[in-house]
């Protein structure tokens, strides 16, 4: 299990009732659930005991699941950890545009709530890559899960957000934004892709997570310089930004298909730091408690 035994430092500020980690994924048993052929990574097992272990530890209460890239398709990892956390679990899953409404459905009777679209990560699953194949992918996931009242999760790089700008403002279903829309710490708050996650956050058709804090600091190496950032988008629009710990925190990769049997580590990540950046990034208790809990209500239906 690596590192998923580590101890999480209380945060300094109590978390409020119902407070959601947003962004989590689940692996394993592997066994019984198998990574996909197709992915760009090996992990060891990150099982919902573990997750539940650390919530306990931080004050959370409640848990979305992502899909993992490296499950593909195959949700039944996730489903059977949504079943363990019944009312206090909710999902995205990963399906194929053709998927059908009957298998919708189901999903949605699981606590599925949302379908991810990695385009950052997975860039060979959605056609050649250009931007015409992306906007076309992003319109037909959009198309197939917006009778459900479900959205659409948006994992890509900020040239690719700016690219689809005008696809997400137009789109019939809602647009959730993973980690932040991935800015560099390194550079200005006026970077063109954080720009154009400012404007979608204000058109209030689209959320933002505010998870991956290590993830747009990793050049830095300092936590810190994700609150800038965390500030600009809580001001931006306070009832549209939810946030998640990313755990069990994947190692960085390139997205290649793997070669070996070699694991990836996970990061080491103190979730209690993370909840600290948070609060020095939005001091008010009332914003926070937006973002913990009452947003994540609204959006997946808690």
């Amino acid at each position: 299990m690596q590192n998923l035994e580590r101890r999480h430092s209380q945060p300094e500020q109590a978390l409020p009732p119902g407070a959601t980690d947003c962004h989590m994924h689940v692996f394993g048993p592997l066994e019984r659930f198998p990574l996909a052929a197709q992915r760009s990574y090996n992990v060891s097992d990150a099982p919902l005991a573990a997750h539940e272990r650390m919530k306990r530890q931080v004050g959370l209460e409640r848990t979305v699941l992502i899909q993992a890239s490296g499950y593909g398709t195959d949700n039944r990892a996730m489903l059977a950890a949504l079943t363990e956390l019944g009312a206090r679990g909710r999902g995205v899953a990963v399906v194929e545009t053709d998927t059908p409404k009957e298998e919708l459905e189901r999903l949605h009777a699981a606590g599925v709530r949302g379908v991810r679209v990695n385009l950052q990560t997975l860039p060979g699953r959605y056609g050649d890559g250009s931007a015409a194949s992306r906007v076309a992918v992003l319109e037909r996931f959009a198309r197939l899960v917006a009778p459900l009242g479900w959205h659409v999760q948006l994992f890509c790089d900020p040239a690719t957000l700016v690219t689809l700008e005008a696809t997400i403002l137009r789109s019939p279903a809602e647009t959730v934004i993973d980690h932040m829309g991935l800015p560099d710490a390194r550079a200005s708050l006026d970077q063109p892709g954080f720009q154009a996650v400012l404007r979608l956050l204000r058109s209030g058709r689209v959320w933002v997570k505010v998870a991956g804090a290590d993830r747009i600091t990793r050049h830095t190496g300092r936590l810190h310089d994700a609150v800038p950032f965390i500030r600009t988008l809580a001001d931006a629009a306070p009832e549209r930004v939810v946030w998640g710990s990313d755990w069990p925190n994947i190692g960085f990769h390139a997205g290649a298909q793997v070669r070996a049997d070699e694991l990836l580590p996970f990061r080491e990540l103190d979730v209690g730091e993370l909840l600290d950046v948070l609060a020095e990034a939005v001091p008010d208790p009332i914003a926070r408690t937006r973002i913990l809990s009452r947003n994540p209500g609204k959006l997946y239906g808690f």
